[in-house]
């Protein structure tokens, strides 16, 4: 069970381990490439920017070159000196076709409107006169009109009577162009972002949905957004856009800016294929990691569940279950110095059930020794009584057979005193003294009660030493 869990705990690492690094190599990745992504947007607005900056003044160049063609025809000279009006008007039909202007007016030399042409447009002469009359006031050239709802960069341009020569001025041509939907949509597909043109709070153009733009005019007047920093984030609904902004015209109470935004969302929808893709390898990544990290816990635990199931061998008291130390690592290690404890263990087992053995046979010895010293005390005093007798009937007996009898009577009886002290001095209760003894005597002595003792099935010899030296023993 240790095991198991032990398993499990490494199992759970890598596999944590595993799924952090996906996770987080996943965030790199998508985190960089969003990174790389802003930064390419924010340069596909700058380029766009200046893309519209270059058509811009190739349209003003464009613009200055046909009014100062059509201030320069004669036909326009002559009919600015008729100072007819219905005259003027009806000639300067002809006048926005030859230019390819959107915006054609013509005006006497002290500004008054004196003819009007602005093609789809239905505009209020009243409008454009105090247009003309506020641009006449900053002097001649470019400069930019709203004019009822409609945006137009015109161009100013004096009709002299004679090309050249000063106080000939006989009128005033302007000619302009419309900023409108189909500007914004024709620059949107060139620049590849949605366009929106404002004068003021006016949205003039826009490739936004309308939602969009209202949500964004909402918020510019809110004051929340500062689309002049190329780093604008802005979200609109639920998609975030990148945008900058291009002032076009600053004058004292009127201001034409664009507005140039790029979807962020549309330009990373890639990432969630990619993501997809790399989700799929990071799931494949977490399953190679999970069962190389079974392989990897299965080599360390493997080791471990051997050596613990030989601890639950050897507490149930085996000494013989086989422990394997394949390697020189930390467990091969500790596997080795469990086999030399578990060795140790089993020699001192073995040296602990031996000296049981020996202080058993040596408590039995005991016990024999204190019976043997029990019986010979015992017989000694029984010796001694014959012993005593024997000699007061040696000393009364005369005759010589009957002597012979009292003296086998008293060797018997020093035989039996003899055996009686080496029962004494086996069973250690008689005071040994040290004395000269010969060996080959004593030996011969015992051997004459050994035979008796070891039994029949056991034959006994004895061969002295002659030349054998005393001992003190």
């Amino acid at each position: 069970m240790d095991n198991i869990l032990l398993r499990t705990k490494i199992l759970l690492a890598l596999l944590a381990i595993s799924a952090g690094l996906t996770c987080g190599t996943l965030a790199v990745v998508r985190y960089s490439v969003e990174k790389k992504v802003r930064e390419s947007i924010r340069q596909d607005l700058r380029s766009s920017v200046h893309a519209y900056q270059k058509l811009a003044q190739q349209r003003e160049e464009s613009m200055t070159r046909a009014a100062a063609i059509l201030a320069s025809l004669p036909t326009v000279r002559a009919l600015m000196t008729t100072n007819d009006i219905p005259t003027i008007q009806d000639a300067s039909k002809g006048l926005i076709d030859e230019s390819g202007a959107d915006l054609v007016l013509l005006a006497n030399r002290y500004g008054k409107l004196c003819a009007t042409q602005s093609g789809s447009a239905q505009l209020a002469p009243e409008v454009l006169q105090k247009l003309l009359a506020g641009s006449t006031e900053q002097g001649y050239g470019q400069d930019w009109w709203l004019a009822q709802g409609h945006l137009y960069e015109v161009t100013l341009q004096p009709i002299d009577l004679v090309q050249g020569v000063e106080g000939s001025m006989i009128g005033i041509l302007v000619v302009g162009h419309e900023i409108g939907q189909k500007t914004a949509k024709e620059f949107s597909d060139i620049a590849g972002s949605d366009v929106i043109f404002r004068a003021d709070d006016t949205t003039i153009a826009s490739g936004l949905s309308p939602d969009a733009q209202n949500e964004l005019v909402a918020k510019l007047r809110a004051g929340n957004l500062n689309l002049g920093d190329e780093s604008a984030e802005i979200q609109l609904g639920r998609e975030r856009y990148l945008a900058t902004t291009q002032v076009l015209s600053k004058k004292p109470g009127f201001e034409v800016s664009l507005n140039l935004l790029k979807s962020f969302d549309r330009a990373t929808a890639f990432l969630d294929s990619l993501n997809r893709i790399l989700i799929g390898l990071g799931l494949l990544a977490i399953v190679a990691g999970t069962i190389f990290g079974f392989v990897i816990a299965n080599g360390i635990t493997q080791p471990l569940e051997k050596l613990v199931t030989g601890v639950t061998a050897l507490e149930k008291g085996d000494y013989s279950y086989p422990l394997i130390a394949r390697n020189r690592d930390e467990i091969g290690l500790v596997t080795e110095a469990f086999a030399k404890m578990r060795a140790s263990l089993e020699r001192g087992r073995k040296e602990h059930n031996e000296m049981e053995q020996r202080l058993r046979q040596a408590h039995k010895m005991e016990a024999v020794g204190r019976l043997a010293g029990g019986v010979a005390h015992d017989f000694n005093n029984l010796l001694t009584i014959i012993r005593g007798n024997s000699d007061l009937l040696a000393d009364r007996v005369d005759s010589s057979p009957q002597k012979k009898n009292v003296e086998q009577i008293q060797k018997a009886a020093d035989r039996a005193v003899g055996m009686t002290r080496q029962l004494l001095a086996f069973s250690r209760m008689q005071v040994l003294q040290p004395r000269v003894l010969d060996l080959n005597a004593i030996i011969a002595e015992m051997g004459k009660m050994l035979p008796r003792l070891i039994g029949e099935h056991i034959e006994y010899s004895f061969s002295p030493e002659n030349n054998l030296t005393a001992v003190k023993a």
